[in-house]
């Protein structure tokens, strides 16, 4: 998995990369090596902003989230992409699922 850190009037601090590669390794891991995920930070007067997206060969997602801290607003961002990871897969697997099942229905006539 490639990671881009980009900050907005913020410094990427090891700190906050160490926390999103914490994250991500719980979360994301599972898209393998191919997934491109790129992670926009910025700030603005008392609000934080997390932008995070993912690209792999399949699809492109997208999450953003806004908070008064830096790292809430990292760890939403992520818990909507797992969200939106998990509802692809399932979409996924529900349609090889319904794939193999007609395939099978035009064996047996």
């Amino acid at each position: 998995m490639k990671l881009t850190v980009a900050g907005r009037h913020i410094e990427i601090t090891d700190g906050i990369r160490n926390h999103l590669n914490d994250k991500m390794a719980k979360t994301i891991a599972d898209l393998g090596e191919a997934a491109d995920v790129h992670v926009a930070l910025s700030v603005e007067k008392h609000r934080h902003f997390a932008e995070i997206t993912v690209k792999t060969k399949d699809f492109t997602l997208h999450s953003h989230d806004e908070t008064e801290d830096l790292y809430t607003s990292m760890d939403k961002a992520l818990e909507k992409m797992e969200k939106q990871i998990r509802k692809h897969k399932e979409k996924a697997k529900a349609l090889r699922n319904k794939q193999g099942s007609q395939s099978k229905n035009q064996n047996q006539e």
